[in-house]
């Protein structure tokens, strides 16, 4: 099983998690030696992290200490999700359907060739007129070819930052890998999330206001197989 089985966005992470809550009856509960304090902890995490992310996607009730609780909030969630995989989902007496319930995936023995996605997309910022959001727009790059939406194809989408003049050695080599210089692709950019939809609302640190934010994609499919960069695209973070 991948061992990034946790999703990259605060929404699938969400969703992950709601799909857990609701599929772990009591009776499955008793049986995989889950303790009702357990159980109750992670619901709560759950619907603190909901509630607040709600708050910091409304532009009227984002703050700065919103933002903060946001953040600690899917930290919490997050630490308490792979405790549960590490300490009750990894061993029987869950089955292989559980574990798709859960929705996790084995790594397929026998997987089925799939074609290397073709085509070229880009990627652009606009404003919201919140502090620290900006939106993503993922399109086809015009004259290239449209992604097919029969496929299992979608968007990998690269961001990073970069502070005025360029990141020092520290910053660079931070969690957060701010840039030294303007990318002339995605591969420097260390933040990765991959996506369906073609418009995202990306949530920033607020430390990062006044920052370039940098972002490029190219077509993924199921099987980690990408396609060509698209070209890169930059907005000021407000």
């Amino acid at each position: 099983m991948s061992k990034d089985w946790l999703p990259t966005t605060r929404t699938l992470i969400l969703a992950m998690c709601r799909n857990w809550i609701a599929y772990m009856t009591e009776a499955l509960r008793t049986a995989w030696g889950i303790p009702a304090a357990q159980f109750t902890e992670l619901s709560a995490l759950f619907g603190n992290a909901e509630a607040l992310l709600q708050k910091a996607m409304d532009d009227a009730e984002r703050t700065h200490v919103i933002t903060v609780e946001c953040q600690g909030a899917f930290t919490a969630l997050k630490e308490k999700m792979r405790f549960f995989w590490d300490r009750y989902f990894k061993m029987p007496p869950l089955t292989e359907g559980d574990w798709a319930a859960l929705g996790f995936r084995k790594k397929d023995p026998h997987p089925t060739p799939a074609p290397a996605p073709e085509g070229v997309p880009s990627a652009s910022f606009s404003y919201t007129g919140a502090p620290h959001v900006l939106t993503a727009h993922l399109s086809p790059l015009a004259g290239t070819l449209e992604l097919n939406p029969e496929s299992d194809y979608g968007y990998a989408v690269y961001l990073g930052v970069m502070p005025p003049g360029g990141a020092t050695l520290e910053q660079a080599a931070s969690d957060k890998h701010y840039l030294m210089k303007p990318p002339a692709d995605g591969k420097p950019l260390g933040h990765y999330r991959f996506t369906r939809r073609r418009k995202e609302k990306i949530l920033f640190d607020s430390e990062d206001a006044g920052m370039t934010a940098y972002i490029c994609c190219r077509y993924e499919n199921q099987k980690g197989d990408v396609g060509q960069w698209g070209p890169v695209a930059s907005a000021v973070i407000p």
